[in-house]
């Protein structure tokens, strides 16, 4: 009888090897995207929640509400979210993102706030298509950077 180990695949980000175990490998990704890429500026944590739930159910997690859902309860722009009790620890996302600008390629995209914290809304973005393409923006629209695929 032979024991069997967790299988590990190695793979490298922009020159870093690493071996991740199969529960790790979008954590890791995504910090080593965050921290190469983006300047360490978005929780990498939460960036892998939503790429993991859009990958799995092809929606956002349901701590997300759409401008619409969010009126509903209660709040207008420039409200924050923590001063409503049925949005506390809610965040902005699943609507409409059009893309005038054409900095990405072109398509239907969506969406979601990155590291809410139910005050005033800051400029990281994640904008998504359903055909699994994934960006993030950092400073409110005008650069985008291509979310590495992780599982």
């Amino acid at each position: 009888m032979g024991s069997s180990a967790p299988t590990t695949a190695s793979a490298s980000f922009k020159g870093i090897a690493f071996s991740p175990t199969a529960g790790d490998r979008c954590e890791i990704v995504l910090d080593i995207f965050n921290k190469k890429t983006l300047g360490g500026r978005i929780d990498p944590a939460q960036l892998s929640d939503i790429v993991r739930s859009l990958a799995r159910q092809q929606q956002l997690p349901g701590y997300f509400v759409t401008k619409r859902q969010a009126r509903e309860a209660g709040w207008s722009p420039g409200r924050y979210f923590s001063d409503i009790a049925a949005l506390r620890g809610k965040s902005i996302g699943g609507d409409r993102f059009g893309n005038f600008e054409r900095r990405l390629p072109q398509g239907q995209w969506k969406e979601a706030d990155l590291d809410y914290r139910g005050k005033k809304r800051n400029a990281k973005r994640l904008v998504f298509s359903q055909s699994g393409q994934q960006y993030v923006t950092v400073d409110h629209y005008e650069t985008f950077h291509k979310v590495p695929a992780c599982q």
